[in-house]
């Protein structure tokens, strides 16, 4: 399974592998509350300048991150990786600073990786029959 919460949510045993996953690293967080960071899946610089000065709305900034991360085989990669780690039976929860995941990356990030294991089932699927 994967998850998401904020790096300042409190950490849980279900939480599995935690993986940071915003550009900057977050006020008053100390390198043990996470396992990994991938700064790669997190909006550019400018993007999330923009978004944080409001000069874009989050339904803009979604569309331009998604189009950011799409086109980036490295993203896909770390997301493959991270699915494999969940087939493998292994939790992961992703990880940004942001309270409200309705207006994070982490949904879309996490959206990318759960297609990646669906991959990854219908593979295994389809070699048993």
């Amino acid at each position: 399974m994967i998850k998401t919460k904020s790096i300042y949510d409190s950490i849980e045993n279900s939480d599995g592998i935690r993986i940071l996953i915003s550009r900057y690293w977050p006020r008053g967080i100390k390198k043990e509350k996470f396992d990994k960071w991938y700064k790669d899946l997190s909006p550019s610089k400018n993007l999330l300048k923009d978004y944080k000065n409001g000069e874009i709305d989050f339904q803009l900034f979604e569309t331009l991150f998604k189009n950011e991360i799409t086109k980036n085989n490295h993203v896909i990669d770390i997301c493959h990786n991270i699915a494999k780690e969940v087939f493998n039976g292994k939790e992961c929860t992703l990880l940004c600073y942001e309270k409200d995941e309705s207006n994070c990356h982490r949904k879309l990030i996490r959206k990318i990786c759960e297609e990646e294991l669906l991959k990854m089932i219908q593979r295994k699927q389809n070699i048993k029959n």
